[in-house]
């Protein structure tokens, strides 16, 4: 099967790979790219408390977030519980030379059932890109906690057409909420496709653009592959 994948072109490696393993082609078709934010002020900010010792616990929701923020901060103290999200990210942070804890999908409730009573009283800082989360910030104040953000990138859109492609492939997998957005895609785009999205968020906002996903993932592409192979059975 041919499925055309929205993912970041900066987090491509091993995609093609992955989908081997599961029987399918993979056509990258990134409709956004990362670039440093406009404004740096609250991930330098995020870094002074971060090197002072005044975080406590320091979530990562992806690969391009340690990227950008470690380009910006060196050193993080023994003292922060370093939080990841998916098995790239964990990968990721082990390539800096730090210990993580990992969480297997992004969602609130995950934050919420995972960090639970520990984050009372604490500081929880999130490095995130230009996309707020309003829904896990809360959650986290919910528990207690004092929550520190850090815009570490921007999406920006790419020239790619996901439309152009839609006709020459089998399924197409939306990566994030906002890389749908970007492609512009309507329900007669992909009629007769199998259509996936990466996970709750992204589905919910393909439904209020009139797209119902066939399969839902668990917020990795391994989840949507896996979900795949058992809907063919």
């Amino acid at each position: 099967m041919k499925i055309a994948v929205t993912r970041l072109e900066e987090k491509s490696g091993g995609t093609s790979e992955l989908f081997s393993k599961y029987g399918h082609d993979a056509i990258l078709v990134p409709t956004m790219k990362t670039e440093i934010p406009d404004n740096p002020a609250s991930l330098d900010e995020l870094c002074r408390k971060v090197t002072s010792g005044k975080v406590d616990f320091l979530i990562f929701s992806s690969t391009m977030g340690v990227r950008y923020f470690f380009e910006q901060c060196g050193s993080v103290p023994d003292t922060t519980t370093i939080i990841a999200v998916g098995p790239r990210t964990q990968e990721a942070i082990v390539d800096k030379g730090f210990n993580c804890e990992t969480i297997t999908s992004f969602s609130s409730d995950h934050f919420a059932s995972h960090l639970g009573s520990r984050i009372q009283g604490r500081t929880v800082g999130i490095v995130r890109p230009d996309i707020p989360n309003p829904a896990l910030v809360k959650s986290l104040t919910a528990s207690g906690a004092r929550v520190q953000q850090g815009v570490a990138y921007r999406l920006v859109p790419t020239e790619n057409d996901l439309r152009k492609i839609l006709p020459d492939v089998d399924a197409v997998i939306f990566t994030s909420g906002k890389s749908f957005a970007q492609s512009g895609v309507s329900a007669g785009d992909v009629a007769g496709k199998t259509v996936i999205a990466i996970g709750p968020k992204t589905a919910s906002m393909m439904h209020d653009h009139g797209i119902v996903s066939d399969i839902t993932g668990n917020g990795t592409l391994e989840g949507c592959l896996k979900a795949l192979a058992g809907q063919s059975r």
